[in-house]
């Protein structure tokens, strides 16, 4: 079943669970986190001398599953988290101290969209991210058509955030920095590239 917004489908998880249906938790699940960082095993396999990686975060299992992974191998590698205005509750979990539940998701990054963090992520976000910084979508789709026409690679505006933030970040990288971008491209639909003012 699909419904309109992901704070609608985490409600619907109650019913779900009450007619004995098995939940697996798309970003607090232990299992999906650790899948999730071997994205971080193939980044330090790839570029062994990785100095910082930024990564997008909705939930925050996805960051912190690759900052698990990569902390392990190369405990002085920066962990750098992105999110946008309108999809920004680790920012904001961050400052508070605990979890924060948004009253809606307001960004085109959808997929960042995650009504609130976890404990567990915030805690992962907590003692192996940098920082979380939040950029507007107008960066967010600078960045995709940038990667686009320069780099021939179709990202959604969940991912191209990386860059925007990336480009915020500079005064902390060097010519020395060995900087990973995670980029993803699997949501974009061609309706939606097609609708937005690039």
């Amino acid at each position: 079943m699909l419904l309109p917004t992901t704070a609608e489908a985490f409600e619907k998880i109650v019913e779900y669970e009450r007619d004995g249906w098995l939940t697996v938790h798309p970003f607090a699940d232990p299992l999906v986190m650790a899948g999730q960082g071997t994205v971080g095993l193939e980044i330090v396999e790839d570029v062994p001398d990785v100095t910082d990686v930024v990564v997008s975060i909705g939930g925050g299992g996805f960051i912190g599953g690759i900052a698990t992974a990569i902390k392990g191998l190369k405990p002085a590698t920066r962990i750098w988290g992105v999110e946008t205005v309108g999809a920004d509750c680790m920012s904001q979990a961050l400052a508070a101290g605990q979890p924060v539940q948004l009253s809606a998701i307001t960004s085109i990054a959808r997929t960042l969209g995650a009504p609130s963090v976890s404990s567990e992520t915030l805690m992962l976000s907590q003692k192996y991210l940098e920082s979380v910084t939040v950029v507007p979508d107008s960066e967010a789709m600078f960045a995709l058509r940038f990667l686009l026409e320069r780099a021939k690679v179709l990202t959604e505006p969940a991912a191209s955030c990386t860059l925007a933030a990336a480009e915020r970040l500079r005064s902390e990288f060097n010519p020395a920095s060995k900087i990973v971008l995670v980029l993803c491209g699997g949501n974009m639909a061609v309706d939606d590239l097609c609708g937005y003012q690039l």
